[in-house]
């Protein structure tokens, strides 16, 4: 969807703000229904499980359809298809360098939100005691230790999944004279902002309560938020710029309109719950 480059790292190249919304509002969205859809509802068919239902804030199933066991598989699999599918993006990224450069930032973007929301979800879960780990450790005795430790990987994968998006977002940037913060923000705090209210209100439309919008605000600005304070990382001397051209990110329509049509649907069909 629109392939343009420039030559030279020292000269900055363009970063359409229409088109980086768009492709924002697409990579929030996708992983949103990876979290939902493939990872609760696939598992749980995977299992033999009955869904019931499916929105754009919870997946629900038929109560004793799957074991207590396996309830808690499905509970998981929400965030760790979200940890395979930032993991394969992150693949992508690394041997698909001759790919246009919208498509590079999508795949940048959506990396970083699937990386961080899976990781995310085990220190949200810990501290707030709600969500879909608190199911997956419900039981586990003593709970303390238990809540300790999830709390404890999910800050330390969290940090681990800021290092390496700070990383592959260099080339991005580009300018082998020092790091443009600026430009830094224009590709992660915007994105953050507009994919997560894109993704969010969806959930002021689900049938159940309120509180699943609250929820839904919650894993989304929160889960994601390390891209709203990362680059202030860059002023330290771990990052050094990269002797690559910076993405030149111009107007494309095609990634706008598939936007707009997906946020539609969004909104539309999974808002209100899918029904089975």
């Amino acid at each position: 969807m629109g392939r343009t480059r420039g030559t030279n790292p020292n000269v900055k190249s363009r970063l359409d703000l229409l088109t980086i919304a768009a492709i924002s509002v697409v990579a929030y969205i996708v992983q949103n229904v990876l979290h939902e859809a493939v990872g609760h509802g696939g598992v749980c068919l995977l299992l033999g499980g009955e869904p019931t239902s499916l929105s754009t804030a919870y997946f629900d199933m038929v109560d004793g359809s799957v074991s207590p066991a396996e309830r808690r598989l499905v509970a998981a699999g929400g965030a760790v298809v979200n940890i395979l599918a930032g993991g394969i993006c992150w693949a992508l990224l690394r041997t698909m360098r001759g790919a246009g450069d919208s498509f590079r930032f999508f795949l940048w973007l959506s990396m970083t939100i699937n990386l961080l929301t899976g990781t995310g979800y085990l220190l949200f879960s810990g501290t707030m005691q709600v969500g879909d780990w608190v199911v997956v450790i419900a039981g586990f005795e003593p709970f303390w230790l238990w809540n300790t430790l999830m709390i404890l990987v999910g800050v330390v994968t969290y940090l681990l999944c800021i290092r390496l998006s700070l990383s592959t977002m260099l080339p991005l940037l580009g300018g082998v004279e020092g790091i443009d913060l600026k430009r830094a923000k224009s590709l992660s705090l915007y994105p953050y902002l507009i994919g997560c209210v894109a993704s969010t209100i969806g959930a002021a439309f689900n049938p159940l309560s309120p509180i699943f919008i609250l929820t839904s605000a919650a894993a989304n600005f929160g889960g994601t938020s390390g891209l709203a304070w990362m680059t202030q990382l860059y002023k330290t001397s771990w990052f050094k710029p990269s002797t690559r051209a910076g993405v030149n990110i111009g107007r494309s329509w095609p990634w706008v309109i598939s936007a707009g049509l997906l946020l539609a649907l969004h909104i539309a069909v999974l808002g209100p719950a899918v029904t089975f």
